[in-house]
Protein backbone atom coordinates (compact mmCIF):
# COMPACT_ATOMS: atom_id res chain seq x y z
CA UNK A 1 0.00 0.00 0.00
CA UNK A 2 1.31 3.65 -0.93
CA UNK A 3 0.15 6.92 -1.20
CA UNK A 4 -0.99 6.23 -5.26
CA UNK A 5 -3.10 3.35 -3.86
CA UNK A 6 -4.53 5.30 -0.96
CA UNK A 7 -5.09 8.33 -2.92
CA UNK A 8 -7.21 6.56 -5.73
CA UNK A 9 -9.35 4.21 -3.75
CA UNK A 10 -12.88 4.14 -5.07
CA UNK A 11 -13.76 0.93 -3.96
CA UNK A 12 -12.85 1.04 -0.15
CA UNK A 13 -14.81 1.99 2.69
CA UNK A 14 -14.24 5.24 4.43
CA UNK A 15 -12.87 3.16 7.49
CA UNK A 16 -10.55 0.93 5.61
CA UNK A 17 -8.92 3.98 3.80
CA UNK A 18 -8.50 5.48 7.10
CA UNK A 19 -6.63 2.11 8.25
CA UNK A 20 -4.56 1.63 5.00
CA UNK A 21 -3.05 5.68 5.92
CA UNK A 22 -2.63 3.97 9.12
CA UNK A 23 -0.54 1.03 7.98
CA UNK A 24 0.96 3.38 5.28
CA UNK A 25 2.06 5.82 7.66
CA UNK A 26 3.37 3.06 10.12
CA UNK A 27 5.72 1.75 6.98
CA UNK A 28 7.79 5.02 6.62
CA UNK A 29 9.34 4.99 9.57
CA UNK A 30 7.84 8.15 10.83
CA UNK A 31 8.70 10.36 7.75
CA UNK A 32 7.22 13.77 7.68
CA UNK A 33 4.38 13.30 5.35
CA UNK A 34 1.84 16.43 6.05
CA UNK A 35 1.35 17.59 2.71
CA UNK A 36 0.43 13.67 1.58
CA UNK A 37 -2.35 13.81 4.27
CA UNK A 38 -3.55 17.45 3.85
CA UNK A 39 -4.11 15.94 0.20
CA UNK A 40 -5.23 12.48 1.33
CA UNK A 41 -8.13 14.85 3.50
CA UNK A 42 -8.68 16.80 0.17
CA UNK A 43 -9.19 13.53 -2.01
CA UNK A 44 -11.88 12.39 0.62
CA UNK A 45 -13.53 15.65 2.00
CA UNK A 46 -16.59 14.38 3.61
CA UNK A 47 -15.12 11.03 4.48
CA UNK A 48 -14.82 12.47 8.42
CA UNK A 49 -12.79 9.26 9.86
CA UNK A 50 -10.10 9.93 6.96
CA UNK A 51 -9.75 13.54 8.16
CA UNK A 52 -9.56 12.27 11.63
CA UNK A 53 -6.57 9.89 11.17
CA UNK A 54 -4.63 12.24 8.63
CA UNK A 55 -4.89 14.93 11.81
CA UNK A 56 -3.97 12.17 14.28
CA UNK A 57 -1.00 11.55 12.81
CA UNK A 58 -0.21 15.00 12.44
CA UNK A 59 -0.43 16.10 15.77
CA UNK A 60 0.90 12.62 17.62
CA UNK A 61 3.20 11.53 14.94
CA UNK A 62 1.81 8.53 15.92
CA UNK A 63 -0.91 5.66 15.46
CA UNK A 64 -0.48 3.95 18.65
CA UNK A 65 -3.53 2.34 19.99
CA UNK A 66 -5.62 4.30 16.79
CA UNK A 67 -7.36 1.39 15.47
CA UNK A 68 -8.09 -0.22 18.63
CA UNK A 69 -9.87 2.51 19.50
CA UNK A 70 -11.67 3.14 16.09
CA UNK A 71 -12.62 -0.54 16.06
CA UNK A 72 -13.61 -0.76 19.68
CA UNK A 73 -16.02 2.31 18.72
CA UNK A 74 -17.35 0.61 15.75
CA UNK A 75 -18.27 -2.22 17.89
CA UNK A 76 -19.59 -0.25 20.72
CA UNK A 77 -21.68 1.85 17.92
CA UNK A 78 -22.96 -1.82 16.52
CA UNK A 79 -23.98 -2.71 20.01
CA UNK A 80 -26.11 0.08 20.80
CA UNK A 81 -28.47 -0.85 17.26
CA UNK A 82 -29.64 -3.39 19.45
CA UNK A 83 -32.11 -0.45 21.31
CA UNK A 84 -33.91 0.19 18.12
CA UNK A 85 -34.22 -3.08 16.07
CA UNK A 86 -37.05 -4.51 17.47
CA UNK A 87 -38.83 -7.93 16.95
CA UNK A 88 -40.32 -8.53 13.01
CA UNK A 89 -39.34 -5.25 12.02
CA UNK A 90 -39.18 -3.90 8.36
CA UNK A 91 -35.77 -1.97 8.17
CA UNK A 92 -34.79 0.31 5.25
CA UNK A 93 -31.18 1.71 4.51
CA UNK A 94 -29.29 2.68 1.52
CA UNK A 95 -25.91 1.85 -0.50
CA UNK A 96 -23.06 0.41 1.32
CA UNK A 97 -22.07 0.61 5.61
CA UNK A 98 -20.40 -1.79 6.76
CA UNK A 99 -21.27 -0.47 10.49
CA UNK A 100 -24.86 -1.35 9.33
CA UNK A 101 -24.45 -4.51 7.67
CA UNK A 102 -22.87 -5.51 10.72
CA UNK A 103 -25.91 -4.29 12.86
CA UNK A 104 -28.36 -5.84 11.08
CA UNK A 105 -26.82 -9.43 10.79
CA UNK A 106 -25.99 -8.88 14.68
CA UNK A 107 -29.64 -8.65 15.22
CA UNK A 108 -31.29 -10.49 12.11
CA UNK A 109 -33.43 -12.89 14.61
CA UNK A 110 -35.70 -9.59 15.21
CA UNK A 111 -35.59 -8.42 11.33
CA UNK A 112 -38.24 -9.20 8.96
CA UNK A 113 -36.98 -7.58 5.91
CA UNK A 114 -34.68 -5.13 4.68
CA UNK A 115 -35.48 -2.52 1.69
CA UNK A 116 -32.24 -1.14 0.11
CA UNK A 117 -31.90 1.50 -2.24
CA UNK A 118 -29.47 0.18 -4.94
CA UNK A 119 -26.88 3.65 -4.56
CA UNK A 120 -26.09 4.39 -8.22
CA UNK A 121 -23.69 4.59 -10.09
CA UNK A 122 -21.28 1.88 -7.97
CA UNK A 123 -24.48 -0.10 -6.85
CA UNK A 124 -22.98 -0.25 -3.16
CA UNK A 125 -27.06 -1.65 -2.02
CA UNK A 126 -26.81 -4.60 -4.64
CA UNK A 127 -23.59 -5.87 -2.92
CA UNK A 128 -25.03 -5.46 0.54
CA UNK A 129 -27.99 -7.19 -0.16
CA UNK A 130 -25.91 -9.69 -1.52
CA UNK A 131 -24.00 -10.16 1.97
CA UNK A 132 -27.66 -9.75 3.70
CA UNK A 133 -29.08 -12.88 1.68
CA UNK A 134 -25.91 -15.29 2.66
CA UNK A 135 -26.76 -14.18 5.67
CA UNK A 136 -30.41 -15.37 5.81
CA UNK A 137 -31.91 -11.85 6.20
CA UNK A 138 -34.93 -10.96 3.37
CA UNK A 139 -34.21 -8.01 1.17
CA UNK A 140 -36.07 -5.92 -1.20
CA UNK A 141 -33.61 -3.80 -3.78
CA UNK A 142 -35.66 -0.36 -4.77
CA UNK A 143 -34.02 1.80 -7.83
CA UNK A 144 -33.12 4.79 -5.66
CA UNK A 145 -35.87 6.96 -7.27
CA UNK A 146 -38.26 4.51 -5.10
CA UNK A 147 -37.96 6.39 -1.78
CA UNK A 148 -42.17 6.80 -1.73
CA UNK A 149 -42.23 2.73 -1.86
CA UNK A 150 -39.34 2.69 0.91
CA UNK A 151 -40.94 5.40 3.07
CA UNK A 152 -44.43 2.90 2.68
CA UNK A 153 -42.79 -0.30 3.26
CA UNK A 154 -40.52 0.29 6.09
CA UNK A 155 -40.77 0.53 10.13
CA UNK A 156 -37.68 2.90 10.05
CA UNK A 157 -34.31 3.47 8.43
CA UNK A 158 -31.10 2.73 9.88
CA UNK A 159 -28.02 4.44 7.66
CA UNK A 160 -24.19 5.19 8.17
CA UNK A 161 -22.64 8.16 8.07
CA UNK A 162 -19.85 9.92 6.89
CA UNK A 163 -19.55 12.53 8.18
CA UNK A 164 -21.72 14.58 11.39
CA UNK A 165 -21.10 17.54 12.02
CA UNK A 166 -21.44 19.29 15.46
CA UNK A 167 -25.32 20.59 15.50
CA UNK A 168 -25.94 17.16 14.13
CA UNK A 169 -25.99 17.43 10.24
CA UNK A 170 -25.42 14.54 8.54
CA UNK A 171 -23.31 13.92 5.51
CA UNK A 172 -23.92 10.59 3.64
CA UNK A 173 -24.13 8.92 0.52
CA UNK A 174 -26.70 10.47 -1.66
CA UNK A 175 -30.37 9.82 -1.46
CA UNK A 176 -29.74 10.11 2.40
CA UNK A 177 -31.66 13.43 2.17
CA UNK A 178 -34.75 12.94 0.00
CA UNK A 179 -35.18 9.43 2.03
CA UNK A 180 -35.07 11.03 5.18
CA UNK A 181 -37.72 13.86 4.36
CA UNK A 182 -39.91 10.90 2.99
CA UNK A 183 -39.36 8.75 6.27
CA UNK A 184 -40.13 11.82 8.50
CA UNK A 185 -43.48 13.38 6.37
CA UNK A 186 -44.40 9.32 6.85
CA UNK A 187 -43.48 9.88 10.35
CA UNK A 188 -41.28 6.63 10.92
CA UNK A 189 -37.55 7.22 12.32
CA UNK A 190 -34.14 7.51 10.77
CA UNK A 191 -31.29 6.36 13.00
CA UNK A 192 -27.88 7.39 11.68
CA UNK A 193 -24.64 4.87 13.11
CA UNK A 194 -22.20 6.74 14.12
CA UNK A 195 -18.85 7.24 16.50
CA UNK A 196 -16.71 9.85 18.04
CA UNK A 197 -14.01 9.78 14.96
CA UNK A 198 -16.66 10.52 12.36
CA UNK A 199 -17.72 13.83 14.46
CA UNK A 200 -16.29 16.83 12.54
CA UNK A 201 -16.58 19.95 14.86
CA UNK A 202 -15.23 21.93 11.84
CA UNK A 203 -17.42 21.15 9.26
CA UNK A 204 -18.82 24.22 6.82
CA UNK A 205 -21.82 23.49 5.21
CA UNK A 206 -20.26 26.10 2.72
CA UNK A 207 -17.64 23.57 1.52
CA UNK A 208 -20.12 20.98 0.15
CA UNK A 209 -19.11 21.93 -3.35
CA UNK A 210 -15.21 20.20 -2.39
CA UNK A 211 -17.00 17.08 -2.46
CA UNK A 212 -16.42 14.64 -4.97
CA UNK A 213 -18.28 13.96 -8.00
CA UNK A 214 -18.50 10.42 -9.50
CA UNK A 215 -16.46 10.05 -12.63
CA UNK A 216 -19.49 9.00 -15.14
CA UNK A 217 -18.70 8.61 -18.46
CA UNK A 218 -21.30 10.64 -20.28
CA UNK A 219 -20.44 13.27 -23.12
CA UNK A 220 -21.75 16.91 -21.13
CA UNK A 221 -21.42 18.28 -17.90
CA UNK A 222 -23.17 16.40 -14.60
CA UNK A 223 -23.45 16.45 -11.21
CA UNK A 224 -23.00 12.99 -9.60
CA UNK A 225 -21.52 14.21 -6.05
CA UNK A 226 -20.47 11.34 -3.73
CA UNK A 227 -22.58 13.05 -0.74
CA UNK A 228 -25.90 14.69 0.69
CA UNK A 229 -26.56 16.92 3.52
CA UNK A 230 -29.37 16.09 5.71
CA UNK A 231 -30.48 18.58 8.44
CA UNK A 232 -30.68 17.33 11.87
CA UNK A 233 -33.92 17.80 12.48
CA UNK A 234 -34.76 14.94 10.10
CA UNK A 235 -32.25 12.34 12.30
CA UNK A 236 -34.31 10.70 14.98
CA UNK A 237 -31.16 9.88 16.81
CA UNK A 238 -26.91 8.83 16.38
CA UNK A 239 -26.40 5.59 17.20
CA UNK A 240 -23.00 5.73 18.65
CA UNK A 241 -20.43 3.86 21.33
CA UNK A 242 -22.33 6.14 23.83
CA UNK A 243 -25.62 4.46 22.75
CA UNK A 244 -28.72 6.76 21.53
CA UNK A 245 -28.05 10.81 21.17
CA UNK A 246 -30.13 12.96 19.69
CA UNK A 247 -29.14 15.65 17.27
CA UNK A 248 -28.23 18.45 19.25
CA UNK A 249 -26.61 16.75 21.86
CA UNK A 250 -23.31 15.93 20.58
CA UNK A 251 -21.55 19.03 21.26
CA UNK A 252 -22.63 18.01 25.13
CA UNK A 253 -21.41 13.72 24.68
CA UNK A 254 -18.48 15.08 22.37
CA UNK A 255 -16.96 18.14 23.84
CA UNK A 256 -13.11 17.14 23.66
CA UNK A 257 -12.86 16.34 19.89
CA UNK A 258 -9.42 16.33 18.51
Amino acid sequence: MDFEDIINDNKSSSTKIAFNIIDWYNSLNNKNINDSLDQIKYNYYGMAIISYVCDYIKINKSTKNLKETINKNLKESIISSDKIIYKNSVVGTLSYSSVVRDALIRNKNNIKSVYILESMPELEGIELARILLQNDIQVTILHDSEIYEMAKNVDYCIIGSDLVSYDGTLIHKTGTYPLALAMNDNKKSVYSLAIEEKIDKNFNINDYNKIRNHEWDIPFYNVNKFFDITRSEFITYYITENGLIKPDELKKIYKNLL
